[in-house]
């Protein structure tokens, strides 16, 4: 089987099913006949002796010159997790070889407009996003970790392909409206359908999904040049706040805010960012410096930027983003 992300073509071979199933649910798989740029060859049967193993007894043999990568491991999950590790390795290749950078942000595009999410834990960014496709058809770029570089034309943003982590406060909220979690962590969804809003929202249980159970591509490659983009700071409304609420931005502080979103945990934890191949990197400073440039440089090409005070509804946001569009 052939993946495609955003532009980099992987071609993964395995005798294990499990490894085709999971790299089918989190990649989209190319029909037609694509030239791979690396491949992957999975084997279910235990490492050869004098191969590197990763903390998981997963035996990983790679070939830069050959484009190629060979992994071994006789428990089928580690191997199946491994080879989708090492597929998004080969694309953040692709990233760093752009020089890109990271936002603590979701996204969300549809036409030729785009809305960055950007907040540090329980601002909403996932649920704002999930309702913007749910509930008005938008597309789902990203989700939580906001890929961004310039390109020729100028600015292209994408997505680090990770599960969707999704509270249980959300979760049971549209528990109707969605399909079976592909990870459902253990989470009963009538016993906090019987808990307190309070105990359900404070809840950091979560379960999981992935772009594509939720018909979104992931991930792709949207160039923000050309299209009307909004800068968001979103938080959820308070007891006695109102909700719904849409504050501009003075510019001044816009790029300043933003750059505060920069992440550089996925560089610096190496428990986040496994490393099968040795693919030359930035260190932690230069990618966190660069992260901080290309956070203004997104603040500055926001036709808005603002403030939404909110309870997980973007409705009233999306209707300040329609009416600032110029007719």
């Amino acid at each position: 089987m052939i993946v495609g992300l955003g532009g980099v073509a992987v071609a993964v071979e395995s005798d294990c099913t499990l490894v085709h199933q999971l790299i089918a649910e989190f990649y989209p798989v190319e029909s037609g006949p694509s030239e791979p740029m690396w491949t992957i060859v999975a084997y279910a049967q235990a490492p050869p002796r004098g191969v590197a193993v990763n903390r998981f007894g997963v035996g990983y043999q790679p070939d830069l010159a050959g484009r190629s990568l060979i992994l071994w491991a006789t428990r089928e999950t580690d191997l199946a997790i491994t080879t989708r590790k090492c597929v998004r390795e080969i694309f953040l290749d692709a990233c760093e070889r752009a020089g890109y950078g990271m936002l603590h942000a979701s996204a969300v595009y549809h036409d030729d407009q785009a809305i960055v999410f950007a907040a540090d834990k329980r601002g909403g960014k996932t649920t704002l996003a999930l309702r913007a496709v749910l509930d008005h058809g938008w597309r789902w770029l990203s989700n939580d970790h906001l890929i961004v570089w310039r390109g020729e034309a100028g600015l292209v943003a994408t997505s680090l392909p990770t599960p969707i982590p999704l509270k249980v406060g959300t979760y049971v909220d549209l528990i109707d409206r969605l399909p079976p979690p592909w990870d459902s962590n253990g989470i009963n969804a009538e016993m906090w359908r019987a808990a307190t809003p309070v105990a359900r929202y404070a809840s950091d249980a979560a379960v999981y999904y992935t772009f594509g159970r939720l018909g979104q591509a992931n991930p792709v490659l949207v160039e923000l040049a050309g299209r009307r983009l909004t800068v968001v700071f979103p938080s959820y409304a308070g007891p006695g706040q109102r909700e719904g609420v849409v504050e501009m931005v003075p510019a001044q502080a816009a790029a300043s805010e933003l750059a505060g979103h920069g992440r550089t945990d996925w560089i610096e934890d190496q428990r986040l960012h496994q490393r099968h191949l040795p693919f030359p990197h930035r260190d932690v400073a230069a990618f966190g410096r660069d992260s901080v440039v290309l956070a203004a440089q997104v603040a500055a090409a926001g036709a808005e930027v603002v403030r939404f005070t909110h309870r997980g509804d973007p409705s009233p946001l999306l209707v300040n983003v329609a009416e600032a569009v110029p007719r």
